[in-house]
This record gives structure tokens, C-alpha cells and sequence, in this order.
């Protein structure tokens, strides 16, 4: 069976581990399941899934030629503990930057922003706000999206979208990216199946960005060297 059709499967929990070239960014998802399915039936910790953001996730990894890991369906809260077999595997990995993508309701006070970006503290902000800045700089230059919010500030970050107790986003070893979308992004109207067009747009956007930054870092590792 093909990856694409594991990640619209509602069962049973399953860790899709995929490498490729690079290794110095990672793309993770821990709370993937497929849109319809609004529960981790299993997961008391982490009860509310991530509909549809393995898709994302996966597809970003692509454009990036980078690993990835998927919990899909999955029966614990991979990314609270860097024991999991999900964490464990993004420390072998190594990576300069980890990039996660999770996913809000839209909802609560204050109202979230489509795209809400952390980096799991105010020591690190510059880098969150950094992203989010450019991200929507990129977003604004496109006709294929239009009227997406990005927030990358900690201090204006709805509490429970700060990622302060996810021990992937927090973790020294390498920068963190905590990504939380809105259901636009994610979910099609009819409900079900892979995520509406704008979402990949974001991905694409987001790649180019990353590329970026990732080359930055190389570039002043050399100098300094």
C-alpha cells in the first residue's frame, strides 16, 4: 500500500518513518489522522487529533528532499517525552532544524491565527517571528492565496498553541518549529479526503523559506569555522 493511502487509513496506529537526502531538517508529525477522524481514539494524553496533517507534513518533506516521521492513529503523545520511538528517531537523525505540523480548531479566545508559529519559548521568538514574517511575505506575493493570518510572536501565541511542554519544540539540539494550522488548510469542504490546495501552497511557500534559512546557517557555519 502506498504511504499516501496509509495517511488516509483511520487505523491502526502506525509510525511512517521516511528518509531522504537530507537529514538537516526534519519534518515531524505526531497527532496525524485523516480528515473524519476528529479523535486519537487511544490517546487519552492527546485525545484531539491533527486531522489530515500527515498529508502536509509529507508533502513539505517532499519538496524539501528531507526525513520525515508520522504518528498516525497513534496511542500516545509522541512529542512530550523524548523517549518515544518518534523522538528517538528524530535525535538519531540530528537535525539542524525540526519543523512539526499540528493543527487548531479555529476556535477559542483569543481567535488563533491560520497559521500559528512557535518555537516553544521567548528566549527563542526571534526565530518564530522571523519565519512568520517571511512566510507571510511570501503568502502575500501569491494570487493562488488570499487573506491568510500568521502569527510567529510567543507573547501573542493562544497558550495552549505555545508548544512550552512539547519536549520536540523545546529540546536544545536543534531548532524547533511548531506549526499549528487552521482547519481551511487542512481540511476540503466535502469533509473528507487530502487537504484543499491552499494548504500545499503554504507548504511550497514555507519550503522555499526554509531552503533558505538552512543555507543562512551553512554559510555563517563555514565563516566561523
Amino acid at each position: 500500500m502506498r504511504t499516501e493511502e496509509l495517511l488516509e487509513a483511520a487505523c491502526p496506529s502506525m509510525l511512517i518513518v521516511e528518509m531522504r537526502i537530507t537529514n538537516r531538517i526534519v519534518i515531524g508529525v505526531p497527532h496525524h489522522a485523516p480528515a473524519g477522524t476528529t479523535k486519537l481514539e487511544y490517546c487519552s494524553e492527546h485525545p484531539n487529533s491533527d486531522e489530515n496533517t500527515g498529508h502536509l507534513g509529507r508533502y513539505l518533506a517532499d519538496q524539501l528532499n528531507c526525513c520525515s516521521i508520522i504518528a498516525c492513529n497513534y496511542v500516545f503523545d509522541v512529542n512530550k517525552c523524548l523517549r518515544t520511538d518518534y523522538a528517538v528517531q528524530i535525535a538519531k537523525w540530528a537535525p539542524k532544524i525540526l519543523v512539526e505540523i499540528h493543527a487548531h480548531s479555529g476556535k477559542g479566545h483569543p481567535v488563533p491565527k491560520d497559521v500559528e508559529i512557535s518555537c516553544g519559548s521567548r528566549e527563542r521568538n526571534k526565530f518564530s517571528v522571523e519565519l512568520a514574517t517571511k512566510l507571510q511575505a511570501a503568502l502575500d506575493e501569491s494570487p493562488q492565496v488570499t487573506d491568510l493570518s500568521i502569527n510567529g510572536d510567543f507573547v501573542m501565541i493562544p497558550g495552549h498553541l505555545k508548544a512550552t511542554q512539547s519536549v520536540t519544540i523545546t529540546e536544545p539540539r536543534w531548532i524547533a518549529y511548531h506549526l499549528e494550522l487552521a482547519p481551511k488548510l487542512r481540511i476540503p469542504k466535502a469533509k473528507a479526503g487530502k487537504p484543499p490546495t491552499i494548504g500545499f501552497v503554504l507548504c511550497d511557500k514555507l519550503a522555499n523559506i526554509l531552503r533558505a534559512l538552512l543555507a543562512s546557517a551553512a554559510s555563517a557555519s563555514r565563516t566561523t569555522s
